[in-house]
């Protein structure tokens, strides 16, 4: 469940007191999500869901991500922008932790996606890339490629117990030099979501993008390094089995709303390395992290591993075409 922090009525109206978006009818706690706090929020002006930021996500960063979400939203892409309080800030606190309340989007995630939803998400990716592409402020992935081998260090310790995880540490070792020595330096770059998995695209019943929501890693940096996350979260069976005609799919559609430059396709195979290492090495970290107390069950990192084997034989990014 993702409600870390409650929130009783009486503080849920004391702090909406601060917008004008009418009288609280209805407040009910989120179960999807896994870092933050989330309510579903019911005013007599309409539907706002309430974030209330855990330790997950940086405070700093987040003048960043209301910001970003605002420019997306006021361009007339389905992104979820912060309400502005009445002296025009968009970040407040609730309980000791920074809150927002941001426009609720219709629709919901695709449990069973098949390659027409994966059409869509792709041209709506592409379409993220061209409505921020305007977007003037900037934030380090700090996910990126230059955290690699420092993750690989924190899971370490810890990795003694498995000799599975030592295992996959040491060929991370050379994965990541191997990645480092051949890591583009000069491709078109922007905002970029960073986390455009299928539960974070919310679709109606005919298959079409209503929101993207989840921006807590956006951040700057190449877009077909985004486009390879995507691929690696859409293309692919919960347990890691690839799906060619989803990917074909998803890249058919992005394709066709921002046609990728010929350096962009080439480094796609690259670039889904490094996000198949990217997402193991944080559900490894937090696999060997896990305290068995906590709600979250920690993902597993095989499935991305799966992966890498996989892209490792693509040897072209025309082949994912």
């Amino acid at each position: 469940m993702a409600v870390f922090t409650k929130v009783s009525l009486e503080e849920a109206r004391a702090y909406l007191s601060r917008y004008d978006i009418g009288e609280l009818v209805h407040l009910e706690g989120i179960e999807e999500g896994v870092s933050n706090t989330n309510f579903k929020v019911e005013t007599t002006t309409g539907l706002y869901a309430l974030t209330l930021f855990e330790a997950a996500t940086p405070e700093k960063d987040l003048p960043y991500f209301m910001d970003y979400t605002l420019h997306l939203d006021r361009k007339g892409y389905p992104a979820p922008g912060p309400a502005l309080m009445r002296d025009g800030t968009t970040i407040g606190r609730i309980n000791g932790k920074p809150c927002a309340l941001i426009k609720w989007l219709p629709g919901r995630w695709p449990r069973n996606p098949d390659t027409p939803h994966a059409a869509s998400a792709g041209q709506y990716l592409a379409k993220l890339h061209i409505f921020g592409s305007d977007f003037t402020q900037t934030r380090n992935n700090e996910m990126g490629i230059a955290s690699w081998d420092a993750l690989i260090e924190r899971c370490v310790p810890r990795a003694a117990q498995s000799a599975r995880a030592e295992a996959v540490l040491a060929d991370f070792r050379d994965e990541v030099a191997w990645l480092k020595s051949r890591w583009p330096a000069d491709l078109p770059s922007g905002a970029i979501h960073a986390d455009y998995f299928t539960d974070n695209v919310l679709m109606d019943d005919d298959g079409q993008v209503t929101g993207v929501i989840d921006y807590y890693y956006a951040c700057t940096d190449f877009y077909a390094y985004d486009l390879a996350v995507a691929l690696n979260a859409w293309g692919f069976t919960p347990g890691g089995q690839p799906l060619p005609g989803m990917i074909s799919a998803f890249i058919a559609g992005y394709h066709k709303e921002r046609p990728l430059s010929e350096a962009e396709i080439a480094a796609l195979p690259l670039f889904a390395r490094g996000s198949a290492v990217r997402f193991t090495l944080t559900r490894l970290y937090d696999l060997l992290n896990h305290d068995p107390s906590w709600v979250v069950k920690p993902k597993d990192p095989e499935a991305f591993y799966r992966r890498l084997d996989y892209h490792r034989a693509i040897d072209s990014g025309q082949a994912y075409f």
